[in-house]
């Protein structure tokens, strides 16, 4: 398969022991900043949570003061028209009573058989006007009750509308707070990244150099180890036999060898027949008894990863394709790797491929 990365990227699937430096020292720090900071925005959300409580409380609390006022003004204007009501009828009453002369309606023990006119209307009008005075008085006096009550209430209300304000500001303050308490963490997170990125960058630097190492010693073995076969004979056009590898590793190596020349077969997995990447690698290492998924990517997953300098063979390799792993092969030792590279070729054993290498997994 073509590969599009690169550049040879590393990921610390097995890492090498980390080399303590000053980016290690500020790494952990950082980190310490971060958990101090995640703790004081989890208590500050917490605070955040009983004042926006109180908030809502206060709320409903001026929502009921709203509803009483309301309540005593209709009452206050209920009671007004009642008494100009009764104002109303006692006028029309008392003007009744004058013209008829009182004679019909009960009222007749207010006037003396002998007294006069002026007289009976005199005392007439003196009760007339004092019930009308009485119906006033109530008026007044429930006014004053209904006015004292709204004036309790305005002043609950005020009260109430003062404490809505401080609990609306407390909570702006604490929202401020909390916001800006995420706002650094994430800068540290931010800070933690990039040293971790570093220190990755370090340890693949070294993971890379030692594995250099390893293949330019096994490549001049096999180099030595052919040249003494050969004797001063011709090349042969075969590859020169990798290193032994024992157990299941060795048998999944022999199945994978022994499909050298098999074409490319997009999703094949057959031996004699076809294979691609992830099949040719999932049917040598179940010829050794051990069950692999028939993806590259699956297979980086459900394999142990190691470092490439301590790769052996029967050990994968894993390439990135687009952002993705993509490609798989087999390593054989001696640097070179077994593989069914892509469509129009065969499976066959090549050198290691340094361009988009991502990785090795041990099944």
């Amino acid at each position: 398969m073509l590969l599009s990365c690169t550049t040879i990227t590393l990921i610390a699937g097995a890492v090498l022991p980390a080399v303590r430096s000053a980016s290690a020292d500020s790494l952990s720090s950082e980190r310490a900043e971060a958990a101090q900071l995640a703790n004081q925005i989890q208590a500050q959300d917490q605070q955040l949570g009983a004042l926006n409580e109180q908030y809502d409380e206060a709320k409903i609390r001026v929502g009921q003061l709203d509803q009483q006022v309301a309540q005593t003004r209709s009452q206050i204007a209920q009671t007004r028209a009642h008494v100009a009501a009764a104002q109303a009828n006692l006028r029309t009453q008392a003007l009744q009573d004058y013209m008829s002369g009182g004679s019909d309606n009960g009222l007749e023990q207010l006037f003396t058989s002998g007294g006069q006119q002026s007289s009976v209307t005199a005392e007439y009008q003196s009760v007339a006007s004092g019930n009308v005075s009485n119906a006033i008085d109530r008026l007044n006096r429930a006014e004053a009750t209904l006015t004292t009550q709204e004036n309790q209430l305005q002043t609950t209300q005020t009260q109430a509308q003062a404490a809505l304000g401080q609990a609306a500001a407390a909570q702006q303050s604490a929202q401020t707070e909390l916001n800006a308490q995420q706002a650094t963490l994430a800068q540290v997170k931010g800070r933690i990244g990039a040293l971790v990125a570093q220190q990755q960058a370090e340890e693949a630097a070294q993971q890379a150099a030692a594995f250099q190492q390893k293949v330019a010693a096994e490549q001049a073995a096999a180099a030595a180890a052919a040249a003494t076969a050969a004797q001063g004979s011709s090349s042969s056009a075969d590859v020169p036999p990798p290193p032994s590898a024992g157990g299941n590793a060795g048998v999944a190596v022999a199945a994978a060898m022994s499909q050298r020349g098999v074409p490319y077969v997009w999703g094949g997995d057959t031996p004699g027949v076809g294979f691609d990447c992830s099949g040719l690698t999932m049917w040598a290492w179940g010829q050794a008894g051990v069950s692999l998924p028939h993806s590259a990517a699956a297979q980086y997953d459900d394999t142990e990863h190691v470092p490439l300098s301590d790769m052996e063979p029967g050990d994968l390799i894993f390439y990135d394709e687009g952002g993705v792993i993509g490609h798989v092969t087999m390593y054989i030792g001696g640097g070179q790797m077994v593989q069914a590279p892509e469509t129009g070729e065969d499976v066959q054993v090549t050198g290691i491929w340094s361009q988009g290498l991502v990785g090795a997994g041990r099944p």
